[in-house]
């Protein structure tokens, strides 16, 4: 299975500013795009339920929608900043890191 496309989405927190990233892991530097393969694999990111949004909401917490995409499937979860599970937790920083790269390259 080849991860062709991720879309990352940051949206609430105090000021309530969107934080977006749309990429292709191949454009990624080989160590980066090899650690949120092992994150999305360790994941098992397609069986994760679609709402990851427990109980306790945070006021001004961040909530997170993910997307991938491979050749054969199309997934998205939705999580918040306290109800991600601590893999979960690891890939979003990944991937919080990976749109402020993007942002700053443009």
């Amino acid at each position: 299975m080849k991860v062709e496309r991720i879309q990352f989405e940051r949206t609430g927190g105090f000021a309530g500013i969107r934080f977006a990233a749309d990429f292709k892991p191949d454009d990624l530097p080989n160590e980066q795009s090899k650690e949120l393969f092992d994150l999305l694999d360790d994941l098992d990111f397609d069986e994760l339920p679609e709402q990851m949004l427990g109980e306790g909401a945070v006021a001004d917490g961040f909530s997170y929608t993910v997307t991938v995409e491979t050749n054969k499937w199309r997934h998205t979860v939705v999580t918040g900043e306290s109800s991600a599970p601590e893999k979960m937790q690891e890939l979003l920083q990944l991937l919080n890191r990976i749109a402020r790269n993007q942002m700053r390259k443009q």
